[in-house]
């Protein structure tokens, strides 16, 4: 499938990730490496930028509004776009070593689900070797932290939920897998893992869901994106016009805007393209994001 992708803003990632549109007619997503949060204004095309003081992996906007919802290093916190400003909420993995978070998304209920991993960063953002499949699975409520729900996980990726909220997606970058769980929505506990697609062009990044169920998923070194049925099956494969796409998502006001993150991070040249913010329209309608509930 052949869409059309032009360049939305005028900013370039290190490592761009977590796209989330606000249905106020904003995008938020985040650039791990280059320490940043980044706002498009979709009307206007204008993107402004936040600086962090560690490594910012995932954003989601709380349900009034209000703020957003952002994981960095290590904590999970209550952040404000406006100043920058970043009230921690919770902590994971003390005591553990060199490790960072990586994704993060809401679920239906309003959880704010995260996952970590070995560092892979030096403080100057420099590469790391990684010791090993050492991440887990978290989720921050208005309750607390719950979790670890699972464990050994080398590169976490890919977050999403099916339309009907009863499975939950979780990929792993470095096993080049995809798994679906049986999911519970009121108690927030996930089950049942298994094989939900490996293999393929590229390494399985980040994902987004559409309204039909089907999961659109960024292939970094793989310059597409692929599109899953419920089932596993692979519906299309989306060329790019970069080499490695991070994540993606829908927005604009019919939802029929797909947004595409990417990153430079790591390439020795990088084409004129890699880093940028994708969009284009496309004929199948995206499912809206899930908002902290807080």
């Amino acid at each position: 499938m052949n869409y059309k992708f032009q360049r939305a803003g005028d900013t370039v990632d290190l490592v761009g990730e977590s796209p989330f549109w606000d249905d106020r007619g904003f995008l938020y997503w985040v650039d791990i490496v280059g320490r940043a949060v980044r706002r498009l204004d979709a009307t206007t095309g204008q993107v402004e930028t936040r600086p962090t003081d560690d490594f910012p992996t995932a954003i989601a906007l709380y349900a009034d509004r209000s703020a957003a919802i952002l994981s960095k290093g290590l904590e999970i916190g209550r952040y404000t776009f406006e100043d920058g400003g970043f009230v921690p909420l919770a902590a994971v993995e003390e005591g553990r070593g060199p490790m960072r978070l990586n994704e993060g998304k809401c679920d239906p209920a309003g959880r704010f689900w995260v996952a970590t991993m070995d560092q892979n960063l030096n403080p100057d953002a420099t590469p790391r070797s990684m010791q090993g499949a050492r991440g887990h699975l978290f989720f921050v409520s208005k309750a607390g932290l719950g979790g670890p729900f699972d464990k050994e996980l080398h590169i976490p990726n890919t977050m999403a939920w099916s339309p009907s909220g009863d499975v939950f997606y979780l990929g792993d970058t470095m096993k080049n897998v995809l798994w679906a769980y049986d999911y519970d929505r009121d108690e927030g506990v996930v089950t049942n893992r298994r094989v939900f697609a490996e293999g393929g062009p590229g390494l399985p990044d980040g994902s987004g869901i559409d309204a039909e169920g089907y999961l659109w998923n960024a292939r970094f070194s793989g310059s597409c994106l692929i599109r899953f049925a419920p089932d596993g099956r692979v519906d299309r494969t989306i060329a790019l016009p970069v080499t490695n796409p991070t994540a993606c998502t829908f927005g604009g006001q019919d939802l029929r805007t797909l947004y595409v993150t990417s990153g430079t991070f790591g390439l020795e040249k990088p084409g004129p393209l890699d880093g940028v913010l994708l969009s284009a329209q496309v004929d199948v309608r995206g499912a809206r994001e899930n908002y902290y509930a807080g």
